[in-house]
């Protein structure tokens, strides 16, 4: 998601990011149960921590080579961060491709916990901005919500699944790219 009155990555300013970032970190401060957590700004963070969100698969990195050519990893990492609940199932990136990023995920085939999660903690992000800093969300009453990719346009959900393919990880990397071209996937990690 990307917030009223900021611009998209692509043509945020550095002072904007940085605006954004504090109003967003206010923001996770309301978030109450099961959404509660901590944020992280990248700018200055400790090697322990790095370390952490780096094994826990949470963090983002600098060097996406599409995102440098349109401009949105400029003044990195100022301005940006990660969200997470306690239960590390809620997670929110600000300020990599969108200026909002918002992840539900868990282990196991719950998929409704996962959504019901997701729709839960995009409303109480959406409240908490509101009556914070008085803005909403960019929507477009026909394209939807707005982004910087115009392929997530409209929701702006995604779903993706992960899966431990042994058989395939015997096999190698080319094999497994091949059967999935041959499905329509995209293999990842």
């Amino acid at each position: 998601r990307n917030i009223e009155g900021f611009g998209l990555s692509p043509g945020i300013t550095k002072q904007q990011r940085i605006d954004l970032e504090k109003m967003m970190e206010k923001a996770f401060g309301t978030l109450e149960g099961p959404l509660a957590g901590k944020y992280f700004p990248l700018l200055g963070m400790d090697g322990a921590t790095k370390q952490q969100l780096i094994d826990d698969h949470f963090l983002f990195m600098e060097g996406d080579k599409n995102l440098q050519l349109a401009g949105m990893e400029r003044d990195w990492p100022e301005g940006r961060g990660i969200f997470h609940n306690a239960a590390k199932e809620f997670l929110v990136w600000v300020n990599e491709e969108d200026q909002l990023r918002i992840i539900s995920m868990q282990k196991g085939g719950n998929v409704n916990e996962v959504f019901e999660r997701l729709a839960k903690g995009i409303a109480a992000i959406e409240k908490s901005v509101a009556t914070s800093a008085g803005k909403k969300f960019q929507l477009h009453p026909k394209y939807g919500y707005l982004h910087s990719c115009p392929s997530n346009l409209g929701t702006g959900m995604r779903a993706s699944v992960h899966v431990h393919l042994p058989g395939w990880v015997k096999a190698g990397r080319d094999r497994l790219k091949a059967r999935c071209e041959e499905l329509g996937l995209q293999p990842r990690g």
